[in-house]
């Protein structure tokens, strides 16, 4: 860290005065060179979307270091529920370039490094920007895992250094229409359950369709549009952003990662098996074991009434994405006055018959997490069927 703020310093110092020093800096600023650096995966779910840094090497003064944004406490006290909330600060942090490496290749993670075209002018800026950043008391900074991440950190301290404009042309990602869900699900299609999470968290907004600068809050995508990139001057002429491109470490992980979960069946199946066991055992209580069919019948209401405090308190999460969520019409917290008693359900059985309505019209604007139209039918079956299971327990 030391090192590299004296390098920066350097480049103020020598970057003033008379016609001497103006060569000095410009010698100087040969020596800088920065690159992005894009990680690929490895099984941690935290790393499940990719990893993205900077690498700054000054070749005059020996240093080789990593620029990190992705750093963070998860023993932090309430660190998991600051997270949901929005309410998570991650920071910046400078490693040696070897030990930043080291810990991919620990994993097997591939690490791809492009080598950016900048000229001496504007690496100026990228390490006067640096330094900044660098400063204490800006280090820290409040997280948003699609809008204000590692990545996109990253990016904007690029591009801030930039004389002129970035143009990208059309990638795969970027061509066609992304919603955030789509995005996030091409990195979690190997971890069925992790997908399950946060498409329950992820509401209606999730389901819109992004631009080019949101859908960089994924390393890939970033990747691929630097590959992709030109720097328009402000004198009009073009040049590539990325001038070189490799691979400092090769990825030795399965191209597809397999989830961790050693629970046997799917989310779907889930619920199948759940909506399976949950009529036969009410049917079984009501035929033999009357009393207890109500309060069975109340608890499994109380369950999705739980759920539902979550998505309740999610609507005042700082993440834009989550607070409107259709998924809290069946996973509802009013379930656990609107279900009891049971034995008076009248016009409270039509409010939730009516929520589930909704919540299956809501298909059209949410994409709903996997086996929760099942889970809905679930619930609609313990209503619907409340006189049906009163005959059968009279007799």
């Amino acid at each position: 860290m030391l090192l590299l703020m004296m390098a920066v310093e350097a480049v103020a110092v020598t970057a003033m005065g008379d016609e001497v020093r103006q060569d000095s800096a410009q010698s100087y600023l040969d020596s800088i060179d920065v690159a992005l650096l894009t990680c690929e995966p490895h099984d941690e779910v935290y790393s499940l979307y990719g990893h993205t840094a900077i690498r700054v090497t000054d070749k005059r003064n020996d240093m080789d270091v990593a620029v990190n944004f992705g750093l963070f406490d998860s023993s932090a006290k309430n660190f998991a529920l600051r997270f949901i909330f929005g309410l998570t600060d991650y920071r910046m942090g400078i490693s040696e370039f070897p030990r930043f490496l080291e810990e991919y290749d620990y994993y097997g993670s591939g690490v791809r490094e492009q080598h950016l075209n900048l000229s001496n002018e504007e690496k100026a800026k990228f390490m006067g920007a640096l330094a900044e950043v660098a400063k204490p008391e800006n280090i820290v900074y409040r997280y948003n895992f699609l809008y204000n991440n590692c990545t996109t950190r990253a990016r904007d301290l690029i591009l801030g250094a930039i004389n002129g404009k970035v143009e990208y042309k059309k990638t795969r990602l970027q061509t066609g229409e992304w919603t955030f869900r789509e995005l996030v699900h091409k990195k979690t299609s190997s971890h069925r359950w992790t997908s399950v999470g946060n498409d329950l968290l992820l509401g209606v907004t999730a389901d819109f369709n992004t631009d080019w600068n949101e859908r960089e809050f994924l390393p890939q995508v970033l990747m691929e549009d630097f590959d992709n990139a030109e720097i328009v001057g402000v004198d009009g002429k073009k040049k590539k952003l990325v001038d070189n491109a490799r691979w400092l470490l090769p990825s030795t992980h399965p191209t597809v990662i397999n989830s961790s979960s050693s629970f046997p069946l799917s989310p779907l199946q889930t619920a199948w098996v759940f909506l399976i066991v949950t009529a036969l055992l009410r049917v079984f209580l009501a035929k033999y074991v009357a009393k207890a069919e109500q309060w069975f019948s109340y608890s499994v209401c109380c369950l999705y009434a739980i759920a539902g405090l979550v998505l309740f308190v999610m609507i005042f999460s700082q993440h834009p994405t989550v607070r409107i969520n259709l998924q809290i019409l069946i996973f509802n917290p009013l379930l656990f006055f609107l279900a009891f008693p049971m034995k008076k359900w009248s016009w409270r059985s039509h409010v939730i018959v009516a929520c589930i309505l909704l919540f299956f019209i809501g298909n059209i604007v949410q994409c709903y997490a996997e086996g929760m139209n099942v889970m809905a039918v679930a619930l609609l079956l313990m209503v619907i069927t409340v006189k049906a299971i009163k005959k059968l327990r009279d007799n």
